[in-house]
């Protein structure tokens, strides 16, 4: 389903595609409608929540997206003596409004981070689960399971699903928000339907985008939507 926030602007000239899950507020929508940017949220996964049993007596729980908090939070009041570490300033976000507050978050918004800096804070025997997607990238646990001496488990909590977006929707798209990996895999069959301009939020969307050659391409500064929407109104000053 596409949704657009323009019903309320006039005079639009530009549009942007997000196709993340989650809809834009009203402020992110007001900034870009400001600068005659209108905004279709037409999301390119869909998520689906699967039966999961965490495992017991973990020491440690990651946990790399708001999805992810939203499955785990009925387990939550059993987990007060598992540190919870999370992956994004959303992620955290979401653990705090179900009353949980992050033991841990990386600087910069990405597994592959979250892994680095983690790791000094692990010792030996501990026990570590990724809750995660079943599309998450598996480079970070495996890193974490090749270089900590603890047992690294996984549980999948939700998978998602590709969806296809309409032609239309690409053909009159200015800019294309691409939030995740998956987000660039459910794009780059259709990249020949448009001429937007593709904007990426942190370095493993940016790097799946090259892959598959999606051009031009913008990179955001900052690895959130927020970040994403500056990218796009710092090209527009240009």
């Amino acid at each position: 389903m596409v949704v657009k926030f323009s019903l309320l602007y006039r005079m639009i000239c530009n549009q942007l595609v997000l196709t993340g899950s989650r809809r834009p507020t009203a402020e992110q929508v007001a900034r870009l409608a400001a600068q005659q940017i209108e905004v279709v949220h037409h999301p390119v996964i869909e998520t689906i929540p699967v039966v999961f049993q965490l495992p017991t007596e973990l020491d440690w729980l990651i946990v790399t997206s708001p999805t992810g908090v939203e499955r785990i939070q009925s387990q939550l009041p059993f987990l007060d003596d598992t540190k919870i570490a999370v992956v994004g300033s959303k992620t955290a976000a979401a653990l705090i409004k179900q009353g949980r507050t992050p033991d841990f978050i990386p600087s910069a918004f990405t597994g592959d981070v979250l892994v680095e800096e983690l790791r000094p804070l692990l010792e030996t025997g501990q026990r570590i689960c990724f809750a995660r997607g079943n599309r998450s990238r598996q480079e970070p646990l495996e890193r974490l399971r090749n270089t900590v001496a603890a047992e690294v488990l996984e549980v999948i909590t939700y998978e998602t699903k590709l969806r296809v977006i309409p032609p239309d929707v690409l053909q009159r798209a200015t800019y294309i928000g691409l939030q995740s990996p998956s987000a660039v895999e459910a794009i780059a069959p259709f990249c020949k339907e448009t001429t937007a301009t593709y904007v990426t939020i942190g370095p493993i969307t940016e790097q799946a985008a090259r892959r598959f050659g999606l051009t031009p391409l913008l990179v955001a500064a900052v690895y959130t939507l927020d970040g994403l929407i500056d990218c796009i109104l710092e090209e527009e000053l240009l």
